[in-house]
């Protein structure tokens, strides 16, 4: 009897041991699943969470970059109204206009088309368009215009007299503008400021005959 008691006693506890592992067994790994479901979830929306932080911040980015687009929108215009100040400073239109109302005395001998005025088959004085005098050196330009060429040849009808006396700073500068500018010429401008230069430099130029045609380098290089 005792040994029929031990072996439902055995039984009872295998069966007691069946029952809470089939119970047991599918608890813990529901348990496991929703731990490692959890974790899984979690993840997730951290990456997600750390996702969006991200787009905020490149969505920010843009902005802080663009911030200082306004002042840079200034720079054209001022880098424009440096490329025009040149032109402001040499008087621009006005001396222009200027220059050609002066050129009226010198269209009596180099003609209205600056080619020199055809008097037969003869000129009265050479062209002025392409002309190394005119489109060279401004102070050869003015030391001519200021001092006159003597009359060496017979080459031209006219010659060439001072005008110094007959042109303020402003009229030399405009006339010689006008001219370099003009009848095919594309020579820049002569400021006020150059010609008054030119003006006084030439000063000690008296000889009421004019200088050398051959020395006029000569002498614009003595009185730069």
């Amino acid at each position: 009897m005792s040994e029929e008691h031990s072996s439902n006693n055995k039984s009872g506890g295998v069966s007691l041991l069946g029952n809470l592992l089939a119970i047991g067994l599918p608890a813990l790994m529901i348990l496991m699943l929703g731990i490692t479901g959890f974790a899984f979830v979690g993840a997730i929306l951290k990456g997600d969470k750390k996702e969006e932080v991200k787009a905020e911040k490149t969505a920010a980015a843009p902005a802080s970059k663009a911030a200082p687009a306004a002042p840079a929108e200034t720079k054209p215009a001022t880098a424009s109204a440096d490329k025009e100040a040149p032109a402001a400073k040499a008087g621009g239109k006005d001396l222009m206009a200027l220059g050609q109302t002066s050129y009226a005395t010198c269209s009596a001998c180099h003609g209205m088309d600056g080619k020199g005025l055809k008097i037969g088959p003869m000129l009265m004085a050479p062209s002025l368009a392409e002309s190394e005098i005119v489109t060279g050196d401004p102070n050869r330009m003015a030391l001519v215009i200021l001092k006159g060429i003597k009359k060496e040849d017979a080459k031209f009808m006219g010659v060439m007299t001072p005008l110094g006396a007959m042109l303020d700073d402003e009229k030399l500068a405009a006339v010689m503008t006008y001219v370099r500018a003009s009848f095919g010429n594309k020579a820049g401008p002569v400021t006020v400021a150059e010609a008054k230069k030119a003006k006084e430099g030439f000063a000690s130029i008296t000889d009421p005959t004019g200088v050398s045609r051959a020395k006029i380098d000569e002498i614009t290089a003595a009185h730069k």
